[in-house]
């Protein structure tokens, strides 16, 4: 029995670097009842900077070493581009679940009104998630 909400969020995380066909339940939604949260609970974790953090630490311990990493990349991507290879297509749909499917989505954050209206824990929150994403970017752009 699932106990507490650590120990859901690393089943979310698990379930998150699992390629899509291979995801049981198949939905979020599914995963979310089966877990006794809602759906909502959930999308707000996806959200949270440490959260995020974990998941891309699951991520790069779930696909190895980014040496290896990038030369199934480079295979795929050259299979998938050669229109001779009858391979090609299935190669191109692996690599681009790959590179899409499984590493953290990010976060775009639009504030509609004057910082100084924020409180200070809103600020903080905007600060948390903006260095979340520029870290994940940094380790993605130095494990290229």
């Amino acid at each position: 029995m699932i106990r507490g909400d650590a120990e859901k969020k690393q089943i979310i995380i698990e379930w998150l670097c699992l390629p899509k066909r291979e995801r049981d339940p198949a939905t979020q939604q599914e995963l979310a009842k089966r877990l006794r949260i809602s759906n909502a609970t959930i999308t707000k974790w996806k959200s949270d900077p440490k959260f995020i953090e974990k998941w891309d630490q699951h991520y790069l311990t779930t696909i190895g070493s980014p040496e290896r990493k990038q030369a199934l990349l480079d295979t795929l991507y050259r299979t998938g581009t050669d229109a001779d290879d009858p391979r090609h297509v299935q190669a191109a749909a692996k690599y681009m679940e790959i590179v899409d499917g499984l590493k953290p989505q990010k976060l775009d954050i639009t504030v509609h009104r004057p910082a100084k209206d924020l409180s200070d824990e809103e600020l903080d929150q905007i600060a948390a998630q903006y260095v979340a994403r520029e870290r994940a970017a940094r380790e993605q752009e130095q494990a290229s």
